[in-house]
């Protein structure tokens, strides 16, 4: 099922999900342990460590799966897919707050 340059591929995307796993567990761990976990902008940053968390243990094993075009129904592929995504969005999304309340601390940072 898998020939030459595959195995490569699913050795690196095992490689790669561990580690995003294993750096975002040692994300939330550390801000765990310094109680910053009251201040909006360490929310936010446990916050982007649990989506990066998903990506790595949910989405990353998810493609490999559908890029080895593994035989599936339709609508099983379909929901697989669909799954994918949502980490990946939550992700970005949480980028995207963290750079609004960069902005913002930056241009009010009195208020």
């Amino acid at each position: 099922m898998v020939l030459g340059g595959g195995s490569i591929y699913i050795s690196l995307e095992v490689l790669i999900a561990v580690g995003c796993c294993l750096g975002n567990v040692l994300v939330i761990w550390a801000v765990w342990k310094s109680g910053a976990l009251n201040k909006p902008t360490f929310c936010l940053i446990v916050s982007l460590a649990v989506a990066d968390f998903l990506v790595g243990a949910v989405a990353i094993p998810l493609a490999v799966i559908v890029d080895i075009h593994v035989k599936i129904p339709f609508y099983a592929c379909l929901f697989i897919s669909c799954v994918l995504i949502v980490p990946l969005q939550a992700s970005v999304l949480t980028l995207l707050a963290i750079a609004v309340d960069r902005f913002l601390r930056v241009r009010i940072p009195f208020r």
